[in-house]
C-alpha cells in the first residue's frame, strides 16, 4: 500500500467536499445580490423551473473550473508530502499555497461566468433574459444554463494553466535524471 497515496486521497476528498459546499452555498448569496429582480429563495419555492436550471448551471460551471485548482492544490500536497527534506514550516506554506490556488481558481471562475452572462444578456436586447426566467421561460433557462456551462468548459485549460504556472515544483538538475 502506498501511504502518501492514501493521505493524498483523504486530503483531496476533504477539500472537494469543503469546497463543493462553500461554492454552492458562496455562489447562491453572491449571485442572489447580483442578479437583480430575482429573489431566487421566493422563485424555488414557487417551483420556478427556469430559475432552478440558471442557478443550478451556475454552481455547475463554478464546479467545473474550480475541479481544476483542487487538482492543482493536490499537486503542490503531492510534491511536499514525497520530498524527504520537508519541514513544519513546508506543511503550513504548502497548505496556503493550496487555499491560494482554490480561492483564485474561485475567483477566476466567478468573475468569467458573470463577466460572460452579462455581456450576452447585453448582447441580446430583443430578449429580457432575467424577466423571462423570473416569469419561468425554462426555455430562456435552458439557454443560458448551456451557455454559463459552456463558458465554464471553455475556461478550465486557461484556468489550469495559469494554476499550474503557480505550482512550486522542487528544482531538478540533469544529475538528479540520470
Amino acid at each position: 500500500m502506498d501511504l502518501i497515496l492514501l493521505v493524498i486521497g483523504i486530503v483531496q476528498i476533504f477539500l472537494s467536499v469543503l469546497i463543493a459546499i462553500t461554492i454552492v452555498y458562496a455562489a447562491s448569496k453572491i449571485f442572489r445580490k447580483l442578479i437583480v429582480g430575482i429573489n431566487e429563495t421566493d422563485e424555488l419555492k414557487k417551483n420556478n423551473v427556469a430559475v432552478a436550471l440558471l442557478n443550478a448551471s451556475i454552481v455547475l460551471a463554478l464546479i467545473l473550473v474550480v475541479k481544476k485548482s483542487i487538482e492543482s492544490a493536490i499537486t503542490i500536497f503531492g510534491n511536499t508530502l514525497r520530498n524527504p527534506d520537508t519541514v513544519l514550516t513546508s506543511y503550513l506554506q504548502t497548505g496556503l499555497i493550496m487555499i491560494g490556488h482554490i480561492v483564485l481558481g474561485g475567483i477566476i471562475a466567478f468573475a468569467a461566468i458573470f463577466a460572460a452572462l452579462q455581456i450576452f444578456i447585453k448582447l441580446t436586447d430583443d430578449l429580457d433574459e432575467l424577466k423571462e426566467i423570473k416569469e419561468n421561460n425554462t426555455a430562456v433557462g435552458i439557454l443560458l444554463g448551456i451557455i454559463i456551462v459552456s463558458m465554464a468548459l471553455l475556461l478550465q485549460p486557461g484556468v489550469d494553466t495559469i494554476l499550474n504556472s503557480l505550482i512550486p515544483f522542487p528544482p531538478v538538475s540533469l544529475i538528479d535524471i540520470g
